[in-house]
Protein backbone atom coordinates (compact mmCIF):
# COMPACT_ATOMS: atom_id res chain seq x y z
CA UNK A 1 0.00 0.00 0.00
CA UNK A 2 2.50 2.28 0.90
CA UNK A 3 4.37 1.66 -2.66
CA UNK A 4 1.49 2.72 -4.12
CA UNK A 5 1.27 5.79 -2.42
CA UNK A 6 4.55 6.25 -3.14
CA UNK A 7 4.29 6.37 -7.03
CA UNK A 8 0.89 8.34 -7.07
CA UNK A 9 2.98 10.55 -5.52
CA UNK A 10 5.55 10.68 -7.82
CA UNK A 11 2.62 10.44 -10.76
CA UNK A 12 0.83 13.35 -9.11
CA UNK A 13 4.39 15.54 -8.68
CA UNK A 14 5.55 14.56 -12.58
CA UNK A 15 2.04 15.90 -13.61
CA UNK A 16 2.16 19.32 -11.42
CA UNK A 17 6.10 19.90 -12.88
CA UNK A 18 4.69 19.57 -16.42
CA UNK A 19 1.96 21.36 -16.12
CA UNK A 20 3.60 24.21 -14.36
CA UNK A 21 6.55 23.77 -17.29
CA UNK A 22 3.84 23.92 -20.02
CA UNK A 23 2.20 27.27 -18.43
CA UNK A 24 5.59 28.63 -18.33
CA UNK A 25 6.68 27.79 -21.55
CA UNK A 26 3.56 29.18 -23.03
CA UNK A 27 3.06 32.21 -21.11
CA UNK A 28 5.96 33.34 -19.53
CA UNK A 29 8.65 31.88 -21.37
CA UNK A 30 10.73 35.30 -22.62
CA UNK A 31 11.00 38.48 -20.62
CA UNK A 32 9.00 41.54 -21.79
CA UNK A 33 10.55 43.61 -24.63
CA UNK A 34 7.04 45.73 -24.60
CA UNK A 35 6.04 46.43 -21.28
CA UNK A 36 2.15 44.84 -20.54
CA UNK A 37 -0.84 47.21 -21.15
CA UNK A 38 1.38 49.13 -24.01
CA UNK A 39 1.55 49.08 -27.73
CA UNK A 40 4.78 48.29 -29.59
CA UNK A 41 6.50 51.03 -31.19
CA UNK A 42 7.55 49.02 -34.23
CA UNK A 43 10.07 50.31 -37.00
CA UNK A 44 10.29 48.55 -40.47
CA UNK A 45 11.65 45.09 -41.31
CA UNK A 46 14.02 46.34 -43.86
CA UNK A 47 15.84 49.82 -43.94
CA UNK A 48 17.50 48.99 -47.58
CA UNK A 49 14.64 49.69 -50.27
CA UNK A 50 16.98 49.83 -53.57
CA UNK A 51 15.33 46.28 -54.37
CA UNK A 52 11.82 46.96 -53.26
CA UNK A 53 9.56 46.37 -56.20
CA UNK A 54 6.17 46.00 -54.90
CA UNK A 55 4.35 46.15 -51.79
CA UNK A 56 1.00 44.51 -50.48
CA UNK A 57 -1.14 45.95 -47.46
CA UNK A 58 -3.23 44.36 -44.69
CA UNK A 59 -6.89 43.44 -44.86
CA UNK A 60 -9.83 41.97 -47.52
CA UNK A 61 -7.51 41.97 -50.61
CA UNK A 62 -10.81 40.66 -52.37
CA UNK A 63 -13.70 39.41 -51.21
CA UNK A 64 -12.40 36.01 -51.36
CA UNK A 65 -8.63 36.70 -50.08
CA UNK A 66 -7.54 37.90 -46.59
CA UNK A 67 -4.15 39.40 -46.22
CA UNK A 68 -2.89 39.35 -42.47
CA UNK A 69 0.23 41.18 -42.96
CA UNK A 70 2.39 43.54 -45.19
CA UNK A 71 4.19 42.20 -47.96
CA UNK A 72 7.55 43.71 -49.44
CA UNK A 73 8.67 42.99 -52.61
CA UNK A 74 12.48 42.45 -53.69
CA UNK A 75 13.68 41.69 -56.66
CA UNK A 76 17.52 41.10 -55.62
CA UNK A 77 19.02 40.13 -52.21
CA UNK A 78 18.07 42.41 -49.04
CA UNK A 79 19.03 42.86 -45.76
CA UNK A 80 15.98 42.14 -43.10
CA UNK A 81 16.43 43.48 -39.44
CA UNK A 82 14.34 43.13 -36.19
CA UNK A 83 11.75 46.11 -35.93
CA UNK A 84 11.43 45.78 -32.42
CA UNK A 85 14.01 44.77 -29.12
CA UNK A 86 12.29 40.61 -29.30
CA UNK A 87 13.15 37.33 -27.93
CA UNK A 88 12.84 34.46 -31.31
CA UNK A 89 10.11 32.50 -30.41
CA UNK A 90 11.24 30.07 -33.62
CA UNK A 91 12.70 29.60 -36.69
CA UNK A 92 10.54 27.18 -38.69
CA UNK A 93 11.34 25.57 -42.32
CA UNK A 94 8.56 24.16 -44.39
CA UNK A 95 7.17 23.67 -47.43
CA UNK A 96 4.14 26.09 -48.35
CA UNK A 97 1.42 23.88 -50.34
CA UNK A 98 -0.64 26.66 -51.22
CA UNK A 99 2.20 28.85 -52.94
CA UNK A 100 4.01 26.04 -54.48
CA UNK A 101 7.41 26.87 -52.55
CA UNK A 102 9.51 26.34 -49.64
CA UNK A 103 9.48 28.97 -47.06
CA UNK A 104 10.66 30.21 -43.36
CA UNK A 105 9.07 31.40 -40.61
CA UNK A 106 10.61 33.33 -37.77
CA UNK A 107 8.37 34.48 -35.25
CA UNK A 108 8.89 36.93 -32.68
CA UNK A 109 7.94 37.82 -28.51
CA UNK A 110 7.19 40.90 -27.41
CA UNK A 111 5.37 40.07 -24.48
CA UNK A 112 2.60 37.57 -23.50
CA UNK A 113 0.20 39.71 -25.86
CA UNK A 114 2.20 40.99 -28.34
CA UNK A 115 4.11 38.83 -31.41
CA UNK A 116 5.62 39.27 -34.70
CA UNK A 117 6.26 37.54 -37.91
CA UNK A 118 8.72 37.56 -40.68
CA UNK A 119 8.01 34.82 -43.70
CA UNK A 120 11.27 34.26 -46.03
CA UNK A 121 9.25 33.67 -48.88
CA UNK A 122 12.71 33.67 -51.57
CA UNK A 123 10.07 31.72 -53.98
CA UNK A 124 12.10 28.61 -53.47
CA UNK A 125 10.48 25.82 -55.31
CA UNK A 126 12.61 23.44 -54.53
CA UNK A 127 13.98 22.39 -51.24
CA UNK A 128 17.61 22.76 -52.16
CA UNK A 129 16.81 26.25 -52.52
CA UNK A 130 14.99 26.44 -49.40
CA UNK A 131 17.59 25.30 -47.57
CA UNK A 132 19.63 28.13 -48.80
CA UNK A 133 17.18 30.74 -47.87
CA UNK A 134 16.94 29.10 -44.07
CA UNK A 135 20.75 29.04 -44.35
CA UNK A 136 20.59 32.86 -44.88
CA UNK A 137 18.67 33.77 -41.82
CA UNK A 138 21.42 34.34 -38.53
CA UNK A 139 19.17 33.96 -35.75
CA UNK A 140 18.31 31.08 -33.81
CA UNK A 141 15.52 29.62 -31.29
CA UNK A 142 15.67 31.74 -27.64
CA UNK A 143 18.26 34.28 -28.98
CA UNK A 144 17.33 37.78 -27.97
CA UNK A 145 17.40 40.28 -30.66
CA UNK A 146 17.90 44.35 -30.53
CA UNK A 147 15.71 46.14 -33.16
CA UNK A 148 17.81 46.91 -35.92
CA UNK A 149 19.80 43.74 -35.37
CA UNK A 150 20.19 41.68 -38.78
CA UNK A 151 17.89 38.94 -38.67
CA UNK A 152 19.08 37.39 -42.40
CA UNK A 153 19.36 38.43 -45.57
CA UNK A 154 16.60 37.71 -47.68
CA UNK A 155 17.13 35.98 -51.16
CA UNK A 156 15.59 36.00 -54.81
CA UNK A 157 14.69 32.89 -56.01
CA UNK A 158 10.96 33.74 -58.41
CA UNK A 159 9.33 36.71 -59.00
CA UNK A 160 7.18 36.72 -56.46
CA UNK A 161 10.33 37.16 -53.33
CA UNK A 162 9.00 38.86 -50.56
CA UNK A 163 9.07 38.85 -47.08
CA UNK A 164 5.08 38.67 -45.48
CA UNK A 165 5.55 41.06 -42.22
CA UNK A 166 2.84 40.44 -39.10
CA UNK A 167 1.80 41.85 -35.84
CA UNK A 168 -0.03 39.88 -33.80
CA UNK A 169 -2.31 41.18 -30.25
CA UNK A 170 -3.52 38.45 -28.79
CA UNK A 171 -2.74 35.90 -31.79
CA UNK A 172 -4.95 37.76 -33.97
CA UNK A 173 -3.69 39.95 -36.47
CA UNK A 174 -3.51 43.81 -36.99
CA UNK A 175 -2.40 45.85 -39.44
CA UNK A 176 1.22 46.54 -38.72
CA UNK A 177 1.21 50.56 -40.03
CA UNK A 178 -0.97 51.46 -37.25
CA UNK A 179 2.07 50.22 -35.02
CA UNK A 180 5.11 52.13 -36.77
CA UNK A 181 6.92 54.85 -35.19
CA UNK A 182 6.47 58.03 -36.87
CA UNK A 183 9.46 57.92 -38.59
CA UNK A 184 8.75 54.76 -40.17
CA UNK A 185 5.28 55.92 -41.27
CA UNK A 186 6.88 58.60 -42.74
CA UNK A 187 9.41 56.18 -44.62
CA UNK A 188 6.74 53.81 -45.39
CA UNK A 189 4.51 55.96 -46.77
CA UNK A 190 7.02 57.65 -49.28
CA UNK A 191 8.21 53.93 -50.61
CA UNK A 192 4.19 52.51 -50.79
CA UNK A 193 3.16 55.27 -53.01
CA UNK A 194 6.19 54.01 -55.10
CA UNK A 195 5.30 50.54 -55.66
CA UNK A 196 2.35 49.85 -53.81
CA UNK A 197 0.39 46.90 -55.10
CA UNK A 198 -2.91 47.20 -53.57
CA UNK A 199 -4.43 51.03 -53.28
CA UNK A 200 -4.10 50.99 -49.01
CA UNK A 201 -1.47 49.65 -46.15
CA UNK A 202 -4.47 48.83 -44.31
CA UNK A 203 -7.36 47.61 -46.17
Amino acid sequence: MKKKGLIISIILIGVICSVGFLLKFLFFRFPNTVPPGEDPAILLPLYDFSHNNYIQGFGQITPEYYHNGIDFGVNDTTTIVAPHDAYVMEVKFWFNDKGGHWQTNVNLWLNSQWRLEIIFESWAENESFGIIQKNAIGVTQNQFIEVNETIGNLLHHGEATHIHFSVYSNNVGVCPYNYFTSSAKITFETQFYLVNYTPYWCI
